[in-house]
Parts: structure tokens; sequence; C-alpha cells
């Protein structure tokens, strides 16, 4: 069998998304955009960097390509505060 290699990167972008809401409530009760949401990315701010490289095996099952989810269909958590040290 043969092997192959996967290439792995993190980054970041920014984007804005849009929802319609049928009334004042409604909005004020969503926290994170829904499927319905318009999310438009602003592509001068999408940044990569390296992370790893695997060894595979062929068919073995990769990561899904970017756009094939909607990034509103999970809910986010704040992990860990930023420290930022001034001096």
């Amino acid at each position: 069998m043969s092997k192959n290699f996967e290439k792995f990167w993190v980054g970041s972008v920014s984007f804005t998304a849009t929802e319609i809401f049928d009334d004042l409530n409604s909005a004020v009760a969503v926290s994170v955009p829904s499927a319905a949401a318009k999310i438009v990315i602003d592509n001068k701010t999408i940044s990569y960097d390296f992370k790893r490289i695997k060894e595979v095996t062929q068919n073995a099952n990769t990561l899904p390509t970017p756009g094939d989810k909607d990034p509103g269909g999970r809910e986010s958590k704040k992990v860990s505060e930023r420290k930022d040290n001034e001096t």
C-alpha cells in the first residue's frame, strides 16, 4: 500500500455575518449566526501558518476542504484570555 503525506495549516480570517429576523426579540435571543446567515469573508485578512506534515495511507479520511461547511453551524467558546505584557 502506498503512503501519502498530508500537510496541515492553521489560520485566521475576518468575516461579516448578517441574518434577517422577523422581530427584535428573535434577533436579541440569537448569540451566533445560524445556517441562514450570509457570511462574507474579507480575503485581505486570510492568513495561513504551517502546522505539521503527517504520513497517511492512500485511503485515509482527510479534513474537509474550506467552504464545505457553514461556519455558523457551531457555537464558539472562549478558551483562554489574551495576556499582553506592555512595557
